[in-house]
């Protein structure tokens, strides 16, 4: 019997991961990424500078090939040379077409299974190609189109306005007035090395989150050990997710230990940060920590620049760029920029599945936030 011939959008982690299974399953598998290395967000294409990991050593890898390069907090290089590893060792390198965009893929009758998937796609060249596979895997991640806003008057700005994915040197930030838009992990890392750098930084963001310290008890445990178990308890449930159903049970009677702990949480967190991050009452979250969206990291030298007033931080959102420099803020408020820097997520999306397609399979987008 032919092997099942299978195609795999994506060469990020998640399409290496099932490459390697339905490889050693027996299935014939390509897999198309339209850069010019494996890696996905891990990939000198798609990583902006300095980005790393926010988890301990470790904690990032496969049960399958030990990291020898992990540490905590580890830059993309490392993840990207993980990556490259795993793929040579499990034999897909030779099955991954590089710099092939998906252009489309269809099929005739989604309830016959006899008939083929229609691949079709560009090469680096510019060749058009088409395939035909027994199935499909979607392994695009949450990462592949970034969400850039507009602004009110972005024609009169006369200095550039860049999603942080295009951000790939330190000369990019030097003696710029630099704006970050966006709170979380990726805004931070961002943040930090404009402090570092450019001229002056400010944070605009619309959203506070929890801050989390990396270590708890004087600094030798990590805090990732809680929320990779117990501590994950206190989190409401998530809708849909397989949780047992002991778990249900627990919340359903005892909401209130949860509520009594996640509070305690809370108070302790503002405690810690009240002199740096909550000196201003404004940016305590007003969104419940027992959310995970609402957590985020922070580094040391986040901090150091809070302190030292290099990272000057507004709760608000862009109202208007009034002229070549000047952006209005909602507060009322007036900064002056030669550089935005958008650190405000990805789009879900699925370009290349055809309507009939979309349809059927995709409820609908969403935007992964990651500002």
């Amino acid at each position: 019997m032919a092997r099942k011939s299978v195609a795999i959008i994506g060469a990020g982690v998640s399409g290496l991961a099932a490459g390697k299974v339905l490889l050693e399953d027996g299935f014939n598998i390509t897999i198309f990424d339209r850069h010019k290395t494996l890696g996905g967000i891990w990939s000198p294409d798609w990583a902006y500078i300095h980005q790393h990991t926010q988890t301990i050593a470790n904690l990032m890898e496969f049960s399958n090939l030990h990291d020898t390069e992990a540490m905590d907090c580890a830059p993309w290089e490392n993840i990207h040379n993980y990556l490259k590893r795993y793929a040579n060792k499990f034999h897909l390198i030779e099955r991954i077409r590089f710099e092939t965009k998906i252009i489309l893929i269809e099929k005739n009758d989604l309830k016959n299974g006899n008939l083929p998937w229609i691949v079709k796609v560009e090469t680096a060249n510019g060749d058009h190609e088409t395939y035909q596979f027994d199935l499909i895997v979607v392994a695009t991640g949450l990462f592949s189109t970034p969400e850039k806003p507009n602004f009110r008057g972005q024609n009169n700005f006369a200095g550039s306005i860049q999603h942080i994915t295009n951000i790939k040197s330190e000369d990019q930030l030097k003696n710029k007035r630099v704006i970050v838009i966006g709170g979380a992990k990726s805004a931070i890392d961002m943040a930090t090395l404009a402090a570092m750098h450019a001229r002056s930084c400010h944070m605009v963001f619309s959203h506070s989150y929890w801050i989390l310290p990396h270590k708890i008890l004087h600094g030798y445990v990590p805090f990732d050990f809680g929320f990779t178990r117990i501590l994950t308890n206190i989190f409401d449930p998530f809708p849909n997710a397989p949780h047992s159903a002991a778990f249900y049970f627990l919340h359903r009677v005892f909401s209130f230990v949860f509520t009594k702990i996640s509070d305690s949480i809370a108070n302790f967190l503002i405690s810690k940060y009240k002199s740096d991050l909550f000196a201003d009452e404004k940016f305590i979250p007003k969104e419940s920590i027992r959310n995970p969206h609402n957590i985020m990291r922070i580094t040391k030298e986040f901090l150091t620049m809070i302190r030292q007033n290099r990272i000057i931080r507004k709760l608000a959102l862009i109202d208007e760029i009034v002229d070549k420099t000047t952006i209005r803020l909602d507060s009322g408020e007036f900064l002056q920029a030669d550089l935005i820097i958008c650190a405000t997520g990805f789009i879900e999306t699925f370009p290349f599945l055809s309507e009939t397609l979309t349809k059927a399979l995709v409820k609908n987008t969403t935007t992964s936030k990651s500002d």
